[in-house]
Parts: structure tokens; sequence; C-alpha cells
């Protein structure tokens, strides 16, 4: 049974649409992510879900689960990740939760501002609380780079600059910014071994300062 036949069977009336985002946008991030969206959202609709997904997770990496009108009453919180469903979501089942939603170009900067802000205190966080051990730091460097493409990718649409197909790259020539480990993080075909990994993190960790230089 597939996944759409077996959330119908889970929810009945209740399952509005299922999604696929996140389409192979990098070798980090190899399995398509699924949302779900329900009439409401319970607690028990969470504990149910995640209990049934298990079957499913070699294909799918961590599901959004909301309601109806949830992204539409929060737009101005995530307007890059609205602006990425409508780019790249591909429709299951039910209607496109992003189709008729609207962004407003001063929301978008604000959402940037703060994003890069708090995602930057997140990443040294983390760097400073976790253990350095690999699945540790891939998990702070895979989760941090994909949120820094959003950044990067939407810093370019707000200002109608021209994007190629390595946003970083862009920002880098644009902003006359350092991005090359990041660069080198994101586009490497295969995760490094962790002797490799760790000295790139912390040049990675240090180029994300750049970001903060941005004017927008």
């Amino acid at each position: 049974m597939d996944i759409v036949e077996s959330l119908k069977n889970l929810f009945k009336e209740r399952l509005q649409s299922v999604c696929l985002h996140n389409l192979g946008i990098s070798a980090s991030i190899s399995k398509n992510g699924i949302l779900v969206v329900l009439d409401r959202v319970l607690v028990d609709d969470i504990k149910l879900l995640k209990q049934h997904l298990k079957k499913f997770k070699k294909l799918y990496i961590s599901p959004l689960l909301f309601e109806v009108d949830f992204l539409e009453q929060n737009k101005d919180y995530f307007c890059m990740e609205i602006l990425e469903l409508k780019e790249n979501i591909k429709v299951l089942y039910g209607k496109n939760p992003v189709q008729n939603i609207d962004i407003e170009s001063q929301a978008l900067r604000n959402q940037i501002k703060r994003e890069i802000a708090s995602k930057i205190l997140a990443v040294r966080s983390s760097f400073l609380e976790l253990t350095l051990e690999r699945k540790t730091v891939e998990d702070i460097t895979y989760r941090s780079l994909y949120n820094f493409y959003l950044i990067s990718k939407y810093i370019l649409y707000l200002l109608n600059i021209k994007q190629s197909q390595n946003v970083f790259e862009d920002v880098e020539k644009h902003f006359l910014i350092n991005l090359e480990n990041t660069k080198k993080l994101f586009f490497m075909p295969k995760r490094p071994t962790f002797d490799k990994l760790l000295p790139l993190f912390e040049n990675y960790l240090k180029e994300l300062e750049n970001f903060l230089k941005i004017k927008i």
C-alpha cells in the first residue's frame, strides 16, 4: 500500500492533502519530505502519524503536519517556506495547500533578517553544547545548510537578482562575501568522512557571520 492510501485509511475524511516537498534539492537531502494536511491537528493525531510513518521512514524525511488554515494564518512567519513549496511541491492527494497564498515583500524581508540571526545563534549554541561526534556534527551542519540555502535563495528573490544553479555563489558575487566552505558542504556528491567534515564545519561556522553583513 502506498503512503496516500495508507493515510486515507488512517484519517478517513479528515485527510485534506498529501504532498511531497524538498524534491532532490541536494546530495545532503536524499529523501523527499512528506507534508500532511488535516482538517485539524490533535495531539493524538501527531502520535498516530509518528507511529504510522515508521514503515515509510526509508522513503521520507520527517513529516510536516498541519491543519488546513495554518499556513495562511501564519504566512508572515513562513514566507520562505511557502515560496519554496509553491515552487517545488508535488501534490499526491487533495488540494495544493499553498496555491492561493500571497507573500508580501516586507514580510519576507523581516523573516530573512530574523532567520539569519536566529539560525547563526542556534548553530553556535549547538556547537557549544553538543558532543563533537559524527552524527551530531552532521545533523547540525546539514540542517543549517538547508536553512541558509533558503536564506540565500530568497535574498536574491527579494532583490530581483537573477539566480544560477548555485545560489551561494550568486550571494558571494553580489555581496562580496566568502562562502567557500558552505558551497563545498552543500554541493558535495556524498557526505565527507568525519576527519574532513569537522574542519569544514568549523570554517563554515565562521562563514555564516558573513550573512550578518548583507543589507536587504
